[in-house]
């Protein structure tokens, strides 16, 4: 890339600039060496800028040692930087060099020292983006691609007998580093007694790991060093602190904690801390560091700060991920609204709750086992309580079982009837749904039945009996499930639950489906659209949202089954069109496309059914997971596909 960004310099051109960035030890000197060595120049120099020393070189000085090397008779150089600059270009004018500026600190240090045309060409090596370049070519190194890591460490130790599975692990130790690979052969090489194993031993104990990789005058623990002590108090302290972060990433807001600084100045240091390669922000906005960065992160937080003080930003970041999930979850509870004013304006809207808690997901929920393991039940049932319609939207989360589990041991240690039913029910919905266990939910169900009846709640001996209905539908039981449903609908208009209603109705409705004629439950579906539709009795509206579509896509089921294709495509475009107005709508859009892509090739539109085969596959692409578990939406695409194939294959005979 650099010879191509290169290739065109020339007398009358801009002069070609460069700037390699990354963080320590991925190889920055190195390629800059390598692509010198590669340019057809009539001379390369190279020039240390000694930028991470507590003395950089002044451009002044660049200038000189520049001057003297392209012309050594200029015994003086003028003082005035101004007038060096200009001599320099003078000089350099006609010339096709290759000028290498390693280590820089900082714009201002290199800036004068750019040509603005001629052959010359500049490029410039710095932990910094240097971002205040105008009209340079930027290229940002990172570490090596797991199959490059293990070729390298392969080249330095040539040696048969490693395999390339220790290899492999030795290099994600280093996290493909090409430093920290570089130490790491060197010292295989130079202690004859070591086996592959013993490095693997030696590098997989953390708290030996960075003054493991230091080979002679190499050490990447020094090499972290040089950035470190280049930033400033605030950054240093947000910096170490980040390695209290549990999860492999942080939000701007959880690290504004962590630094017990305001959010604009925490966004100042981080910034810092980007520029100078020791944090990466990834497209979502989120900030994450390596493993090696990590580990040194946190021996400075040992070193620079005393126990009870590591101990109070743990409970400060705890405190604050368990009170902020909880305010998230309750945006999607219902009779719960925004939180009040003051109290986290980031979060105003149900998309911005949502978002929070999928992305700090990774975080909170450390948060939680936490809270469990010091005995805080009131606050693991707390959270977990919050979050329960927030996980119908996201039911994909593999993590489900853990929040769940928690409260349902937590609740049970409270000693709290109503409570350990409730979570009970909570932890069926797991198994049914995100797990596909429906013996066990049926157990979680019975117990949270029995838990309800001793705390005489009439509300949750109805979700009892829906919980026990829905487990017992994935079983086909039928006229069980009907008989559950029918209890739970009897006590969810007793006490006039809302949200229990229709989710009663629905499981009769499933259950008059299965047992058929499928036709008689089109009535039943229907009630239920009209339950959550009508404002006198509809739930809050993402709740109902979600039942809508649920149920518009089980009459679309009924009407492609009974092959009657017109009336199933306008059953899924009303499914789709409620979907779309749900948030984090995903799951139920591959539904209800999927279906429409079915109903699209029953009908002959083939080119439609295959942008709806498309745009199923991308969403699943969204979620990460680019094939289906077994099931009805794995069965529908692969049918798709086979029509579509039959399709293809008769056009492309003809």
């Amino acid at each position: 890339r650099i010879r191509r960004w290169t290739a065109g310099a020339s007398a009358t051109g801009p002069a070609p600039v460069v700037v390699v960035s990354g963080p320590p030890g991925v190889g920055k000197t190195s390629l800059a060496a390598q692509a010198a060595q590669a340019w057809p120049a009539d001379q390369h120099l190279f020039v240390d800028l000694r930028g991470l020393d507590d003395k950089p070189l002044t451009p002044a000085a660049v200038l000189g040692k520049l001057i003297r090397a392209v012309s050594p008779e200029q015994h003086v150089v003028p003082r005035e930087l101004d007038d060096a600059a200009a001599l320099w270009q003078t000089l350099v004018r006609d010339r096709p060099l290759f000028v290498v500026l390693d280590n820089a600190i900082s714009e201002g240090q290199v800036r004068p020292v750019l040509p603005p045309y001629g052959p010359a060409v500049v490029l410039v090596t710095s932990r910094r983006a240097l971002s205040g370049l105008e009209g340079v070519r930027r290229l940002r190194l990172d570490a090596l691609s797991g199959t490059d890591a293990v070729a390298l460490l392969g080249a330095i130790l040539d040696d048969p007998a490693a395999s390339p599975e220790s290899l492999r692990r030795i290099a994600e130790l280093c996290v493909n580093v090409p430093l920290a690979l570089r130490i790491a052969g060197n010292r295989l090489l130079s202690r004859p007694g070591w086996t592959v194993d013993d490095l693997i031993a030696r590098l997989a104990a953390q708290e030996r790991r960075l003054d493991a990789l230091a080979a002679g005058d190499l050490q990447v623990k020094a090499a972290f060093n040089l950035s470190y002590q280049q930033l400033s108090g605030v950054a240093r302290r947000l910096f170490r602190r980040l390695a209290l972060v549990p999860g492999p990433s942080a939000g701007v807001e959880l690290a504004s904690v962590l630094a017990e600084e305001p959010v604009p100045a925490t966004e100042d240091a981080l910034d810092e801390l980007v520029e100078l390669s020791l944090l990466q922000q990834r497209p979502d906005g989120r900030l994450e560091f390596h493993d090696l960065l990590r580990l040194y992160a946190q021996g400075e937080l040992e070193r620079e700060e005393g126990t009870a003080d590591r101990a109070a930003a743990q409970r400060r970041r705890d405190d604050w991920l368990l009170t902020t999930a909880i305010r998230a979850g309750l945006f999607f509870e219902p009779g719960s609204g925004p939180p009040p004013a003051g109290e986290g304006p980031h979060l105003t809207t149900g998309v911005q709750a949502g978002d929070w808690l999928r992305g700090e997901s990774e975080n909170w929920l450390p948060a939680l086992h936490a809270a469990a393991a010091a005995g805080d039940d009131r606050r693991v049932v707390e959270v977990a309580e919050s979050l329960h319609w927030f996980s119908d939207g996201w039911a994909n989360w593999p993590h489900w079982l853990d929040v769940f589990g928690l409260s349902v041991a937590a609740a049970r240690r409270l000693g709290d009837d109503r409570l350990t039913s409730v979570h009970l029910g909570y932890l069926a919905w797991v198994h049914i749904v995100c797990l596909g266990q429906p013996e066990i939910a049926l157990e979680r169900a019975r117990e949270a039945l029995d838990h309800a009846v001793r705390s005489g709640d009439r509300r949750q001996i109805a979700w009892a009996n829906y919980y026990i209905g829905w487990a017992l539908s994935r079983r086909q039981r039928w006229d069980e499930v009907l008989e559950h449903g029918r209890a739970a609908v009897t006590d969810f208009r007793a006490v006039n639950d809302r949200e229990g209603l229709p989710n009663g109705l629905t499981l009769c409705a499933l259950a008059v489906q299965g047992r058929g004629p499928a036709d008689d439950a089109i009535p039943l579906y229907e009630e239920v659209i009209a339950a959550v539709t009508d404002p006198a009795t509809a739930p809050p509206e993402h709740i109902a949202l979600f039942i809508e579509t649920v149920s518009r896509s089980f009459l679309a089921g009924i009407e492609i089954a009974a092959g009657r294709w017109p009336e199933a495509l306008r059953r899924v475009d009303e499914s789709i069109a409620a979907a779309e107005r749900l948030e984090h709508s995903s799951e139920r859009l591959m539904t209800a496309r999927s279906q429409r892509a079915q109903v699209f090739a029953r009908l002959g539109r083939m080119e439609a059914a295959r942008e709806e085969l498309e745009a199923v596959r991308m969403l699943l692409e969204r979620n990460g997971n680019t094939d289906p578990r077994p099931g009805a939406l794995r069965d529908r695409m692969t049918e798709v596909e086979g029509l579509l194939a039959a399709y293809d294959a008769a056009n492309s005979s003809k």
